[in-house]
């Protein structure tokens, strides 16, 4: 899980959603949360902070979640905290695994949802993250253990 005591970015167009999606990162213990409600403004917020964590709408106008998931990974911000992007939809949420959003964006989370599925969707994110960071620290190994392989 995300360390609670880095800030969290919480975008929505919908001031009442971002208030709403501040309210359940709090409840998990995340205190230092900022709004934004575009992901211009959100652009211009990773330029003054660093996080740990960003729950950001996918279906917003102007720029879509998954594009400022895109953005957000890409030169100059280089995030590197989960995005998790939040939709009432499905469909949206299926469209974007088909595009490949899934490489830059940690998660899907649908709304409405409680602090418990959020929860739960920051451990999955959390697991896979370090399945991945292990996969990874392995793979030199494994290389070196088939060179000797082939070599003897």
């Amino acid at each position: 899980m995300p360390d609670i005591n880095q800030p969290t970015l919480v975008i929505d167009d919908f001031a009442t959603m971002a208030r709403i999606m501040k309210g359940i990162v709090s409840q998990l213990g995340f205190a230092d949360v900022d709004t934004c409600q575009s992901g211009e403004a959100a652009l211009a917020q990773l330029k003054l902070r660093e996080y740990g964590l960003i729950l950001c709408d996918l279906e917003m106008e102007s720029m879509s979640g998954a594009e400022f998931a895109v953005r957000a990974r890409a030169h100059p911000y280089l995030v590197r905290c989960p995005i998790v992007l939040t939709t009432a939809s499905r469909e949206g949420a299926a469209q974007c695994v088909r595009d490949g959003i899934h490489d830059v964006a940690d998660g899907f989370i649908l709304k409405p949802f409680k602090a418990e599925d959020l929860q739960t969707k920051l451990s999955e994110i959390d697991n896979r993250r370090r399945a991945r960071k292990q996969k990874l620290e392995q793979e030199p190994l494994l290389s070196r253990t088939k060179e000797a392989a082939v070599s003897a």
